[in-house]
């Protein structure tokens, strides 16, 4: 059979990405220092918590963990979530919580009610690359708006809303994936005014909020339009990825129309796993586990600012953030992070090339996302130092 010409346009036009190919690398070679995988370290997942957890959840729920469970989500993990959201600024009930398939399922579930081919979606520069495979999944055109050190410019996205329609802006204000910058609380309170006036719907992901190692905390956007932001975070950065849990919180007449379509996709997100991360929030891990990371990751991240200091040439740039999981480093001008790639995988180093995080081919050439959480000190400093042997040669 012929399955190629029975293809979707989307699947057809789909590609590999270089994200995916590098973790596929960084398995296969482990001699390699991989400051590409944005992933937590696998040394630091609590798996010695699961028995206990599990033992927990059986005894509070019964066998109602390995039942189906309401498309909404698990009441109990709802009910748990609901401060830690009001910490972030985001004033809700549990009937306002959605848990979908991870943050990548609630993002996707939230596309699917929203986008229809054609539409527009206004983005960072740079900005998530996944989350622009999402949206060319539903055939929508994706459009970058002009950031600097502090996120998207106000004046440049007033100018695209002015521009044309958008269907919604997509933006991670906090510990942004690539860059690692944050927006002040005056810049959240700008978008939130440009959004308002032009009546556009404004999506946050808010995934390494709970990853801060130095700084005061900003109310999430959400905070300054919560009648037209649909707010989504993961628990995968503070517990565990194969969790798979969610969540996600949008104004009530959407929320229904998304929880209808994940009806259709995948009925509803593992009971058996929220009754887990329920118990991970309500018994007090999740705030020990917390510590454990900050301590991890912020010594990892002082690692990597210090080797790049030593080793690297005239001409490279980067701020240090003050938390999640990545460094934007820039080179000169001259610099081709894509091109030299595979000699720096030759020579035990990987990073993401950071045109892998522009929508229009050719932009960030001279770029590279470094990312400190999943290695250790020492793999960090002989990480930078070949690093530095490539970007010399």
């Amino acid at each position: 059979m012929d399955i190629a010409s029975r293809l979707s346009t989307p699947a057809r036009s789909s590609r590999p990405g270089v994200i995916d190919e590098l973790f596929d690398l960084a398995r296969a070679a482990p001699d390699i220092v991989s400051l590409a995988a944005g992933a937590p370290d696998t040394s630091l997942l609590p798996v010695e918590l699961l028995g206990e957890l599990t033992a927990s959840a059986v005894d509070r729920f019964g066998r109602e963990v390995l039942q189906y469970g309401a498309t909404q989500g698990f009441l109990p993990l709802r009910e748990a979530l609901v401060p830690r959201l009001r910490d972030r600024g985001v004033h809700c009930g549990s009937e306002d919580v959605h848990v979908s398939t991870g943050g990548s399922g609630a993002l996707n579930n939230v596309c699917l009610a929203l986008l229809d081919p054609g539409d527009v979606v206004a983005v960072e520069r740079p900005t998530y690359a996944p989350a622009v495979k999402v949206f060319r999944a539903y055939q929508a055109k994706v459009i970058e708006v002009a950031c600097d050190a502090d996120g998207m410019l106000p004046d440049a996205l007033d100018e695209t809303l002015r521009a044309r329609p958008v269907k919604f802006v997509y933006l991670m204000p906090t510990f942004q994936n690539p860059t690692g910058r944050s927006m002040p609380p005056e810049r959240r309170a700008a978008i939130a005014s440009v959004a308002r006036h032009a009546d556009v719907l404004l999506v946050e992901d808010d995934v390494y909020s709970e990853l801060r190692y130095a700084g005061t905390p900003a109310a999430a956007l959400t905070a300054f339009a919560p009648e037209r932001s649909v707010y989504l975070t993961s628990c995968s950065k503070l517990f565990a990825p194969a969790m798979r849990v969610g969540v996600a919180v949008m104004p009530k007449d959407l929320l229904a129309r998304v929880l209808m379509l994940k009806q259709g996709i995948d009925m509803q997100t593992s009971t058996y796993t929220q009754a887990l991360v329920t118990e991970f929030l309500t018994g007090g891990h999740a705030e020990a586990h917390l510590v454990r990371l900050h301590d991890a990751y912020a010594a990892r991240l002082r690692a990597l600012d210090s080797a790049l200091t030593t080793h690297l040439p005239l001409g490279f740039s980067w701020q240090r953030p003050d938390g999640g999981m990545f460094l934007w480093l820039t080179g000169p001008a001259s610099l081709d992070a894509e091109a030299i790639l595979p000699t720096a995988i030759a020579r035990g180093v990987a990073y993401v090339p950071g045109s892998a995080f522009h929508v229009y081919p050719g932009e960030g050439r001279e770029t590279m996302r470094l990312s400190f959480a999943g290695v250790t000190e020492e793999s960090i400093e002989e990480g930078v130092r070949r690093l530095a042997a490539v970007v010399t040669t």
